[in-house]
């Protein structure tokens, strides 16, 4: 009696030494979704901040590339004092001192059109920052996904290995009265408390693994405090063929629409170096006002002027043939690196949609094999409980149905980070809504 008392005694224990983290870790916790996770990190992200800088840079960027556009007035005033004056047969040669003031207005009329190519491409560098604007949410917005779903994963890893500490703990309590009666050996007993010792092992290293996921999901999201995560509801997806989701990922993918970009500013530089042949025009007013003291004979103390400046390019040294060269090997690559990556794309929706597809028909199977599983185990175990089973046949029915519910478990959340790995290859990953597109 007393013997019994102390193994209850001591699978108490150890049932309270590895529950107590979870029991520990549930006060004071906050429940966090995924769309928490999402809403933490565009608040929290430096990486969302970092492309939010690059997209206001590029919207300075635009103010300074019309300022070109628009006339540029100076004024500047002069102020000039000597010991003496100089004069010769009765005329101020030169003053003691004087004071001028000028206001110049200089316009460009015409630069061969480098000046608006300048301005178009910069716009269509305020899109492209938009743009990784986007993409970077995108991209960590995945990557928090992964970590989520990858946390509920080696949390239900966790409890798959619990499940099995208390089979093995009860297989060796069994195996223990056995040998009371003199039904098996030592050795029995001996490998079902190795066996419990492995699985013990086992799942103090998937504890250890869930920790690592749950740090690196508050890594990605910057999620702070002490959490626990709620399952998310099943990802639905419409059944398409290949060619359809090719045709959408061509049509939504934001690093295409970049790519359209860079071909787009590409062109521009074209015409940028271009211009560079033609001549340019440029208007200049100028008002100006004088005084001397003494005044010479001849100061005048109000001027007006207009010149109009005509400048024709002769020669260069091939400057600009040669930037014109270089633009349009540029505006060719471009072309060719959108070409590659719609071919790069293709593939990866290939690729991610026949994963797809082959995780949800093994996810048919598994549930199967995790039933028959769960039925081998307890017919083995009921089986030596009464002497018509053996030791081994136990162990091997409880390894069959771990491995089992591993994959089973493995495989549901696989198949939802498949399904949001489908909708980021295609350009339909929207988790939270976004901006509109800003005007070019």
């Amino acid at each position: 009696m007393q013997k019994k008392i102390a193994q209850f005694l001591i699978s108490l224990g150890i049932a309270i030494l590895f529950n107590f983290p979870l029991f520990a870790a549930s006060e004071n916790e906050q429940m966090i979704t995924l769309e928490d996770a999402y809403r933490s990190a565009i608040v929290r992200s430096e990486s969302i901040a970092i492309s939010r800088e690059d997209l206001i840079q590029s919207e300075d960027e635009v103010r300074r590339i019309r300022s070109f556009l628009y006339p540029n007035i100076t004024a500047s005033f002069d102020y000039l004092r000597r010991p003496d004056e100089i004069k010769s047969s009765g005329f101020t040669v030169r003053s003691k001192s004087s004071s001028d003031f000028n206001l110049t207005l200089e316009q460009p009329l015409y630069r061969g059109g480098r000046a608006m190519a300048r301005f178009r491409s910069a716009k269509l560098g305020r899109k492209g920052g938009w743009l990784q604007v986007q993409q970077t949410k995108e991209d960590l917005f995945f990557a928090i996904a992964t970590a989520y779903y990858d946390t509920l994963k080696t949390n239900n890893n966790v409890e798959i290995e619990l499940k099995e500490v208390e089979r093995l703990t009860e297989h060796r309590r069994s195996a223990e009265k056995q040998l009371e009666v003199g039904e098996v050996t030592k050795t029995v007993l001996f490998r079902a408390a190795a066996e419990l010792s492995d699985a013990q092992a086992k799942l103090i290293r998937a504890r250890n693994e869930a920790l690592e996921a749950k740090d690196q999901l508050a890594l990605l999201a910057r999620i702070e405090g002490s959490f626990t995560l709620k399952d998310p509801a099943p990802v639905s997806i419409s059944d398409r063929s290949e060619v359809e989701w090719i045709s959408m990922a061509h049509e939504n993918r934001i690093e295409l629409k970049q790519d359209v970009i860079g071909i787009e500013k590409a062109k521009e530089e074209v015409k940028f170096s271009r211009g560079g042949f033609l001549p340019s025009l440029s208007l200049e007013l100028q008002y100006r006002w004088a005084d001397q003291d003494p005044e010479s004979s001849f100061l005048v103390k109000n001027d007006r002027l207009a010149l109009l400046t005509l400048e024709v390019p002769i020669f260069e040294g091939m400057l600009h043939a040669s930037e014109l060269a270089q633009a349009r090997s540029r505006h060719r690559q471009s072309r060719l690196n959108k070409k590659r990556r719609q071919d790069e794309i293709a593939t990866q929706v290939r690729r991610t949609r026949l994963t797809l597809l082959a995780l949800t028909s093994e996810l048919k199977h598994l549930k199967d094999r995790v039933r028959f599983a769960k039925e081998a185990f307890s017919l083995a175990e009921r089986q030596f409980e009464v002497g018509l089973g053996t030791n081994i046949e136990v162990l091997d029915a409880n390894a069959t149905l771990l491995d089992a519910e591993r994959q089973h478990i493995n495989t549901i959340f696989d198949r939802e980070v498949a399904i949001l790995q489908i909708k980021k290859e295609s350009g339909l990953f929207s988790p939270l809504k976004t901006e509109a597109t800003p005007s070019p």
